[in-house]
């Protein structure tokens, strides 16, 4: 009874709490949270009675959750247009589209907005803006109130200092290096990136919580190596990765980053009587807490799992095995275990990213991994060395440029290994999509987990538990997997998301590639897929989901021609392609026949305009899309980029019927039904993907008729062949108009 007597005072001053958890709900928009709160509160309280550190915990995780929704609400701001002010801690790369995501440090915390416009890291800028999804966005360029102080333009000239003498290295690490060091990923092309990512390196590609580790806990050991005491080589290793964070820029990955690396440091650095689980969970908790946006962040989620795999998982496996394998270098195994346990644990989140897997991934990371270090130092010391060289002390510009050359060989090393794993086949193998996916990899993953367990047990039934696993796996994926076109296809409509490309086969490993896609790595598969090696190119319009991803089309193949409307060919977008692929530019227009060895193309539109359609123009891009009518032994193909309505009824006057034809923009309404009824198709196609403008609609596939409607968001690429016959990337149902 005195126990719990004693607990009552403490029980007060937690109900406090509580109340002032329900008043700081009030501020919230949503109502569970207004209800929910209070609710969890005294259900934390009556727990306290009985079980006091779990009635704590609970309390504890509602401040957390109270402090996360309430920092989140603030940094979305209201629905309605507001005005926002704050300074620019850090951006993104522009998109395909131009826009760039701005973070920005206002009053209420860190907020995100879309930008049509870069502004510099450290301004103060002011701009109108609206609730899009999870972020803020803007329409009009940010105002810039105040210019960067002398400490950003300082910072600024550290990261391009870093960015110009990695690349005067002249190979592909030194286009890594300003990523692997600072976060500064402009130099890196679309090759690079995709490699990266197939076979999960893109935590090397920018900063991750390893590099900012080894920066932190290396300036920590330097002072304990100068006889500094424990709270001193905690402090100086802090205040590097601060100052290191500042360098980056205060992204989310920045910040996680961060949190993960002073959580090292205060396991390593302090020296025992700490546990790393304890340190791993609160510095979890206080990242949501502080910076909510975390809370939607991919990386997050990968960082804390592969975290605790690695902290729950490997000491187990280092301690077994080196009972079974007393032989087998430490160094050795921990560098084959741990990106194995960090690749299984993450495999259902990046399976919810991206339903594929890949079978060189943990190779690739241990291969990768010796590398990070030398070129993360290197990088660092080269920062250190301009920041050295701003004071005017002769020499440190040579040492600046001596070590950022000297990183660039780790860093080549990296993407070496990358871009050699993901040539090998296997690197990036179909899974099914979330949710059946996801779970699946749960499922799977369980299973392993149960084997592994059972080995380390010494009970031989593990054995077969992990052979099942792997029978299963191999099921899952050769059941998904796209099937290639056979050896007689004419016309390849690729799968490349919510945008257009197909592949013409010229015959002997020559084709003609119409249009690309938004992203390179699709077309490249198709390519891959279809065989061919060298190629002309030909553009429809300038919009980004129909040549955005040219890129991918030049990675390790050529490119001839590049055939676009004669109505833009002085474009910039015209140039920039140019300029990019090395090919000749060549001017077409309605009435022109291209003739190939096997295959003939007659271009229907545009007609010759006298004055060029304006870059910007959305409207005026659609109507100068290329449609050219394919003919071949056997097969004639329609496709019609994205023509509306009124091109296609003065298409309609002249149009002759067709075998296939390619729905117009993806199947937008914008549809002139007599274009669909002089086409006469006996199949018809439509290059779709996830959107949210309604493609295709129901008037477009009503439009085709009772003719057979594929649809590559449900049936994969679509191979065509003489006789209107047809295969499917995947397995699907018709549509039928």
């Amino acid at each position: 009874m005195r126990e719990r007597a004693a607990l009552w005072p403490g029980s007060v001053r937690l109900l406090c709490c509580a109340v002032g958890l329900w008043a700081s709900a009030l501020l919230s928009p949503e109502p569970w949270v207004l209800f929910g709160v209070p609710v969890l509160g005294v259900l934390g309280i009556v727990i306290l009675l009985r079980h006091h550190h779990l009635g704590v915990g609970v309390l504890v995780f509602t401040c957390l959750l109270t402090i996360q929704i309430t920092a989140l609400a603030a940094a979305h701001g209201p629905d309605d247009e507001a005005e926002t002010t704050g300074i620019v801690v850090g951006h993104s790369e522009p998109g395909a589209s131009g826009w760039t995501r701005l973070t920005l440090l206002t009053t209420t915390g860190f907020t995100h907005v879309l930008s049509p416009e870069i502004a510099a890291d450290g301004a103060t800028v002011r701009m109108r803006t609206q609730r899009l999804d999870d972020i803020r966005s803007t329409e009009a360029e940010p105002q810039v109130l105040e210019a960067p102080n002398r400490l950003w333009q300082w910072r600024e000239r550290l990261r391009t200092e870093l960015r110009v003498d990695s690349l005067a290295a002249g190979n592909d690490g030194g286009r890594l290096l300003p990523g692997l060091v600072v976060g500064d990923t402009s130099p890196q092309d679309d090759r690079m990136i995709d490699d990266m990512r197939v076979v999960s390196l893109t935590h090397v590609s920018a900063v991750s919580g390893s590099n900012v580790t080894i920066v932190s806990l290396g300036a920590g050991l330097l002072a304990g190596a100068c006889r500094a005491g424990p709270r001193l080589r905690v402090s100086i290793g802090v205040l590097t990765c601060l100052g290191y964070v500042f360098i980056v820029g205060f992204e989310p990955s920045a910040i996680r980053a961060a949190g993960m690396a002073i959580a090292a440091a205060l396991v390593f650095l302090r020296g025992g009587g700490i546990s790393p689980v304890a340190v791993m969970c609160s510095t979890a908790s206080l990242l949501l807490a502080f910076v909510p946006v975390l809370a939607t962040s991919v990386g997050f989620v990968l960082s804390v799992v592969s975290t605790a795999a690695i902290m729950f998982v490997v000491p187990i496996l280092l301690r077994r095995l080196a009972v079974h394998l007393p032989l087998l270098p430490t160094v050795l195994v921990t560098a084959l275990i741990v990106p194995f346990v960090a690749q299984l644990a993450c495999t259902p989140v990046l399976v919810a990213i991206d339903p594929r897997i890949g079978l060189w991934s943990v190779a690739a990371n241990a291969a990768a991994a010796p590398a990070v270090m030398p070129a993360t130092v290197a990088g660092f010391l080269s920062l250190v060395a301009t920041g050295i060289a701003t004071t005017g002390l002769p020499g440190a510009d040579f040492a600046s440029a001596l070590l950022a050359w000297i990183g660039s060989f780790p860093a080549w090393w990296i993407v070496l290994v990358a871009r050699v794993c993901a040539a090998l086949p296997g690197a990036a193998l179909d899974w099914p999509v979330p949710p059946l996916g996801t779970l699946l990899a749960l499922g799977l993953l369980g299973l392993a987990v149960t084997g592994t367990w059972m080995l380390v047990r010494r009970r031989l039934w593990g054995l077969p538990v992990l052979v099942l696993c792997c029978l299963l796996t191999a099921a899952v994926i050769v059941t998904v997997r796209a099937k290639p076109p056979a050896a007689d296809w004419l016309v390849l409509v690729c799968d490349v998301g919510q945008g257009s490309a197909a592949i013409i086969n010229l015959g002997d490993g020559r084709g003609l590639v119409v249009d690309t896609g938004r992203e390179p790595k699709p077309i490249d598969t198709c390519l891959d897929e279809s065989g061919i090696e060298e190629f002309d190119l030909l553009i429809s319009h300038f919009d980004a989901d129909h040549f955005a991803g040219y890129a991918g089309t030049t990675w390790g193949r050529t490119v001839d021609r590049l055939f676009v409307s004669a109505n833009v060919a002085t474009s910039p977008e015209v140039r920039r392609v140019i300029a990019d692929i090395g090919a000749e530019a060549v001017p077409t227009h309605r009435g022109q026949t291209l003739s190939f060895e096997a295959a003939s193309l007659e271009v229907l539109w545009p007609p010759l305009r006298s004055v060029a359609a304006a870059a910007e123009d959305e409207e005026l891009r659609n109507e100068d899309s290329l449609v050219v009518r394919v003919e071949q032994e056997g097969l004639s193909t329609l496709l019609p980029g994205d023509v509306g309505a009124e091109e296609q009824y003065v298409l309609a006057q002249q149009v002759r019927p067709v075998d296939v034809l390619v729905a117009p923009h993806h199947g937008s309404s914008d549809l002139a039904p007599e274009f669909f009824a002089a086409a006469a198709p006996g199949l018809g196609v439509v290059s779709v993907g996830e959107n949210s403008y309604g493609h295709p609609s129901e008037k477009s596939l009503r439009s085709f008729g009772p003719v057979p409607v594929l649809r590559t968001d449900h049936c994969g690429s679509v191979a065509l062949y003489a006789q209107s016959r047809f295969s499917t990337g995947h397995s699907c149902s018709e549509d039928k108009g």
